[in-house]
């Protein structure tokens, strides 16, 4: 009797360990998906601002953004976009950050850049670090955050 009540508490104990480790593994998995998501979805709407797709853009925007705030970027242009990282924080995948490259009618100015997300994990603010410099260099990065962050203050 001994025996089998030991047996029973091991697998028992073996159960507990096995379910808890599937749980820990399907949270983890869930959570590196959102981000690989978010990550691809922040790329997609770069990309289609960077080639000047603007309908795609605004479709590909988790917020309210209209075509005409993009067209009125010009001559301001993404070049380039890099290091988009979604980050887990707070209970969920909410934001993240990347470098982006602009220029206008000078050379151009890399800047880091936050992006927070919208529902489905759409790109929703993406918010350009301005120093007073790249802010002299490129005086339209101000427009940028008008139209995509919401506010130039930031």
């Amino acid at each position: 009797m001994a025996k089998i009540m030991g047996r029973i508490g091991a697998c028992m104990g073996l159960f507990i360990v096995l379910a808890w480790a599937a749980l820990l593994l399907g949270y983890y998995g869930k959570v590196q998906w959102q981000k690989l998501q978010a990550e691809r979805n922040t790329a997609h709407f770069l990309k289609a601002v960077q080639l000047e797709r603007y309908d795609d853009a605004v479709s590909l925007f988790g917020e309210p953004l209209r075509r005409e705030s993009l067209q009125a970027l010009q001559p301001l242009r993404l070049v380039e976009y890099s290091r988009i990282k979604a980050v887990f924080d707070d209970g969920c995948v909410c934001g993240g950050h990347a470098k982006l490259t602009f220029q206008a009618d000078g050379p151009a100015v890399t800047v880091d850049a936050v992006f927070s997300l919208g529902e489905g994990l759409k790109s929703g603010q993406i918010c350009a670090g301005i120093t007073n410099e790249q802010r002299l260099a490129i005086p339209q990065l101000g427009d940028w955050n008008k139209a995509i962050c919401g506010s130039d203050s930031f």
